[in-house]
């Protein structure tokens, strides 16, 4: 199979099942395994126990938000989980969602483009470099910082992006991009982003992956998958930063409907803005032989990492994972 890795996040699966998830991965040759953090639940102390509980597979938080962190801190963080795990762990950063951050963790959302510049470039220097002598910014003012855990080899760090200003700030200062919901049709608009961030800054593109989650499943009941898929690109459309995403690549109505919809709390009128085609576009699913096609158009378009998102449908939520996760390898 062509690279693949895979996202686990469910609030129903538990670290013991995660950990069996991780091991049919690795067995199944998968590059990477991928932790996003939400408002209630951390990702680098499972990341850790995970690379506890494998061999060979790359680990990478997706995505810590830098508002909740402290760039040093974050860097001391995955240079300690590299020790048991060198060359395998990846720090994914990203501003989060605005509205979950502020209310979840009562911080002051502001100069999102400049604090993960500022966070990227010293979590980088610190995991490449172990120390900074001095770094004085917008955000940071930094002197004299020391890892006391250098990590052994350095660790990659991936801004999480999407739209055009995000995507050329990571070509420009970090290892890799993370994206979410991208479409087929704007991948290759998404690596132009990032090249001419990339050639700003004095870099080729070459220097970053591009990598990006795929909502996913092989099943028998599609109708299932679309109602899923349904209510979770409804819940993203009640951020601003998705909506106007979703109308940049041809949803304009439906982002206008959801929009409406989230203004008046109505959870059902977003679900049922949400049309067909969106769920066509925005979702992989149907026979293994047709999600491993669309991955590999995927690849095709200049993808270099696939990540499937499983859908958490059905019960045990476990087996349908461990399902799509055998069958797209």
């Amino acid at each position: 199979m062509g690279t693949l890795g895979v996202r686990l996040r469910d609030s129903r699966l538990g670290l013991p099942a995660m950990r069996d998830l991780l091991h049919l991965a690795e067995q199944r040759g998968y590059d990477s395994v991928w932790l996003p953090e939400s408002v209630g639940r951390e990702s680098v102390t499972e990341l850790t126990a995970l690379a506890l509980s494998s061999e060979r597979i790359r680990l990478g938080t997706g995505i810590v938000p830098v508002f909740t962190r402290l760039p040093t801190m974050a860097a001391a963080a995955l240079a300690t989980t590299a020790t048991v795990a060198p060359g395998r762990v990846i720090l994914g950063v990203g501003i989060g969602h605005r509205d979950h951050q502020e209310a979840g963790h009562g911080i002051h959302f502001h100069r999102p483009i400049q604090h993960v510049r500022e966070f990227v470039t010293i979590a980088r220097r610190l995991l490449t470099e172990g120390h900074i002598a001095s770094y004085a910014g917008e955000v940071y003012t930094i002197e004299h910082f020391q890892l006391d855990t250098p990590p052994p080899q350095p660790v990659p760090v991936y801004i999480a992006a999407l739209r055009p200003q995000m995507l050329r700030l990571a070509g420009a200062v970090a290892d890799g991009v993370l994206m979410n919901w991208a479409t087929l049709e704007y991948i290759p608009q998404a690596i132009e982003y990032v090249r001419q961030g990339a050639e700003a800054a004095g870099r080729s593109l070459r220097d970053i992956q591009i990598a990006c989650y795929l909502r996913t499943c092989v099943t028998d009941n599609p109708e299932h998958v679309e109602r899923e898929s349904r209510t979770q690109i409804a819940r993203y459309g009640s951020m601003v930063y998705y909506r106007e995403y979703f109308a940049s690549i041809g949803f304009a109505a439906e982002a206008t409907a959801l929009e409406q919809a989230w203004q008046q709390g109505d959870a059902a009128a977003a679900a049922r803005a949400v049309t067909p085609a969106m769920i066509r576009t925005l979702t992989i699913y149907g026979s293994a032989e047709v999600c491993r096609q669309r991955l590999q158009a995927y690849r095709e378009a200049g993808l270099q990492l696939p990540i499937i998102a499983p859908f958490p449908i059905g019960e045990p939520i476990q087996e349908t994972f461990a399902r799509t996760i055998a069958e797209c390898a």
